[in-house]
């Protein structure tokens, strides 16, 4: 019969890279267990130098008592440095067990594909990272208390079988019960547990999104319909941790009781065994201990269980849904590299499903020469942002193929792939930290002199050297204390310092003033000389300045040629400067 589950084969390799420091923590708990079950028999010695005393007490002599009261003070110093060392070991463990795992995780996060991050909920990932990693380092916590436990529950057994035989057989008889009642304490435990991570995770996310949408939900006026949503999930949550809540609570008194229920079945054998004269008090007092010894041993135990089936819990979500997922379909792990790459890009009969099943591309083709710049137009939806994401190889062509400078794409590592790449994205992101940090994200080595030139080119130099008065200006969360036309200017700045062969512009222009909005598009336009440019355009005079234009229309390309030629095609391009030079809708609604 098993009293401890069985730790996760994924666990134990965790647990086994920590093992000098682990083994060092488990010693001290051994010991610290196997003093614990001593002190029934010091409590036998201690009651018996008392009697002693009390029968001797003309004469006064303590001389035992003093021996014994001495030994105590001894066993529990030595014990507390063993408990310290025990802490202390286990504690350092349990820190780099985490430390580990959290840099595991973020580095298995970001190879993961776009495709896995569009399909879950931001705050239910961040919450692996936060309470499900808590959680699993207490699988440290585990192992102490797997070791502790039963050692003093067998010690404090054995010590009762030393003082008087016949009664072990009271300790012998409850033990069969109380390891029954761990293990179905155990199993009711892994799965509310397991409901109990999965809400935290659902209530993690709605947390980040009502956090991050916080001016939305105002402008709306929608504060009462959010909140009673979020109260609603922390309910939920809530209702799974009380059902938990309730299997943990009843452990603990139920091996209490069943120890009661031990220590009365010891009353009365002791009561027949002083009837015969095979006990004496001091002895009984040693029993007595020992009882509560075994019944402290398993209730160890039976925290064992209740925190190993969290643990269980904590490793499904680390392992399975990060740690060891599989994507459905694996981009081509290429391995070539360009060592004059010039910039030639070419799609041929390229067509893209999500994994979803939604069409994003049917049968596009087009070829963008070395130097040239390309204009991609068409309605939300249209395909214009999936190439973008098909070029930086966020996912692989569903048919047809992509090359670069006449090499298929799939061929081509995909690391090298986005280092030949940059791009100023429509809505910028930015990282806590300086200007610096943010501008060499993509080229850490860059020099002052490059940092400052990009800054230049971007127009943004001007307003960094004024923010504070300093030439790397803390940005906040996000880039919060920057206007949104200072991120972009920003984010320009961190495409051009990698002096990359391809650039995306995905209307890089569009929360400028007009002012910044000149400077920056010419900086922009000699920017891209030399480099070939993709335009995910919005505005009419974004797409008009590109040498080419493809125009899309729900995944297909309907027309392709210069700004002149297709107006003179008459066709779709045509129809949509009409609409906009008559006045129907804005330059921002014609796309």
């Amino acid at each position: 019969m098993r009293i401890l589950p069985k730790f996760d084969p994924r666990v134990a390799a965790d647990l086994r890279r920590h093992w000098a420091t682990i083994r060092l923590g488990l010693i001290c708990a051994a010991l610290t267990g196997l003093m614990a079950a001593v002190l029934p028999k010091i409590i036998e010695l201690a009651t018996r130098a008392i009697q002693e005393a009390d029968q001797l007490r003309d004469k006064g002599n303590l001389t035992n008592l003093y021996w014994v009261s001495g030994a105590v003070v001894v066993l529990f110093a030595i014990r507390y440095w063993f408990t310290r060392g025990a802490s202390f070991y286990l504690n350092v463990a349990a820190n780099r067990l985490t430390a580990d795992l959290r840099s595991r995780l973020m580095s298995k996060l970001l190879s993961m594909p776009v495709s896995y991050f569009s399909e879950r909920r931001t705050g239910s990932v961040q919450s692996a990272l936060t309470n499900d990693v808590v959680i699993y380092q207490t699988a440290v916590n585990v192992l102490r208390d797997s070791i502790e436990g039963p050692i003093k529950a067998l010690g404090s057994f054995i010590i009762i079988l030393v003082i008087q035989p016949q009664l072990s057989l009271a300790a012998f008889a409850i033990i069969p019960l109380l390891v029954i009642v761990v293990q179905r304490n155990a199993k009711k435990m892994k799965a509310a547990q397991a409901k109990v991570q999965s809400d935290l995770a659902d209530l993690s996310g709605t947390t980040q999104e009502m956090l991050q949408g916080h001016r939305v939900i105002k402008a709306f006026g929608a504060e009462r319909n959010v909140i009673s949503k979020y109260d609603a999930e922390v309910n939920a949550t809530l209702a799974s941790q009380e059902r938990a809540a309730k299997v943990v609570s009843s452990l603990k008194p139920l091996v209490e009781l069943l120890g009661a229920v031990a220590l009365a079945g010891l009353f009365i054998v002791a009561g027949y065994l002083a009837l015969r004269g095979q006990l004496n008090v001091p002895k009984f007092a040693g029993l007595a201990f020992g009882m509560d010894g075994i019944n402290s041993g398993f209730k160890a135990i039976g925290s064992v269980s209740n925190t190993l089936a969290m643990v269980q819990a904590a490793t499904t979500r680390i392992y399975d849904e990060i740690l060891e997922y599989q994507e459905p379909a694996p981009l081509a792990a290429g391995t070539r590299t360009l060592p004059a790459f010039k910039g030639e890009l070419v799609f041929e009969h390229v067509s893209f499903t999500y994994p979803d099943g939604t069409v994003a591309l049917r049968d596009v083709s087009f070829r963008v020469p070395p130097g040239t710049s390309l204009a991609l137009v068409g309605k939300s939806g249209s395909g214009k942002s999936t190439i973008a994401d098909l070029v930086f190889r966020f996912y692989d062509p569903s048919a047809g193929r992509i090359t670069l400078d006449g090499v298929d794409i799939l061929e081509l590592d995909p690391e090298w792939v986005r280092g030949q790449m940059a791009i100023v994205p429509q809505h910028t992101f930015l990282f806590s930290g300086d200007v610096i940090e943010n501008i060499k994200l993509g080229a850490p080595a860059a020099s002052e002199e490059t940092v400052r030139r990009a800054l230049e080119q971007a127009h943004a130099s001007e307003f960094v050297d004024e923010f504070d008065g300093r030439d790397v200006p803390l940005l906040g969360e996000r880039g919060v204390r920057l206007s949104g036309g200072q991120m972009q200017r920003l984010a320009i700045a961190r495409a051009l310092v990698r002096d990359p062969k391809l650039l995306v512009l995905d209307e890089a222009t569009s929360a400028l003033d007009a002012k910044s909005e000149q400077h920056v598009t010419e900086a922009l336009y000699e920017s891209m000389a030399g480099r070939t440019t993709l335009l995910i355009a919005h505005r009419l005079t974004t797409a008009a300045r590109a040498d080419r234009i493809l125009v899309l229309r729900a995944g297909s390309v309907v027309e392709e040629g210069s700004h002149r030629d297709l107006l003179e095609k008459n066709g779709v391009y045509a129809e949509m400067v009409r609409i906009f030079n008559e006045g129907f809708v804005s330059e921002n609604e014609v796309f």
